[in-house]
């Protein structure tokens, strides 16, 4: 039986995001035109929130000349995928990494992958429902993070780091002496 919920890239020849690899009408602006009209979608759709952040990371892992550019653009959208993934998207963690990456940190950008995976926001079907458009978020962000299987401990351990950075710690025991 083959999975309808996602579609394959298209047929060579096709217009293609040069970034992403899908196939789309107006290359690259085509594609941010996909990403700005699923933006808007799921920021009016209050039963979509949690599928935003999912996204975001995905898309900008997948557009790396334009989202990131930088060490600390890249460990972001790094850790916050690994973070919806593997920690279910829990709000700790990414306050944490958003506390790590807004101090001083000395990262060096990481060689990305050749493949950013096959599964792209021009794959997304709209749906009935925000569960099915939640599940199709999870292939499309599950293929991302697959992709980067190479990284997987190294965004694990930006994590940690996070995690244990001193402005994390602070707020931790800010909060609990409330």
């Amino acid at each position: 039986m083959t999975d309808t919920s996602v579609n394959p890239l298209g047929k060579p020849g096709e217009e293609r995001c040069p970034d992403c690899g899908a196939p789309v009408p107006g290359g690259r602006a085509g594609c941010q035109a996909i990403w700005d009209n699923f933006s808007l979608q799921v920021t009016a759709d209050l039963r979509l929130g949690g599928v935003r952040d999912l996204a975001l990371d995905a898309y900008c892992l997948q557009h790396l000349g334009r989202y990131c550019r930088s060490a600390k653009s890249y460990a972001a959208h790094l850790t916050r995928l690994c973070c919806g993934l593997e920690y279910a998207a829990n709000p700790t963690i990414y306050a944490a990494i958003r506390r790590w990456l807004d101090g001083r940190v000395d990262l060096v950008l990481p060689e990305p992958p050749q493949d950013l995976g096959q599964v792209t926001i021009a794959s997304l079907v709209p749906s009935s429902t925000p569960e099915e458009y939640l599940a199709q978020v999870q292939v499309w962000a599950g293929n991302v993070w697959a992709a980067y299987s190479l990284q997987h401990d190294l965004a694990r351990q930006w994590i940690q780091a996070a995690l244990e950075s001193p402005a994390s710690l602070r707020k931790k025991s800010t909060n609990s002496k409330k």
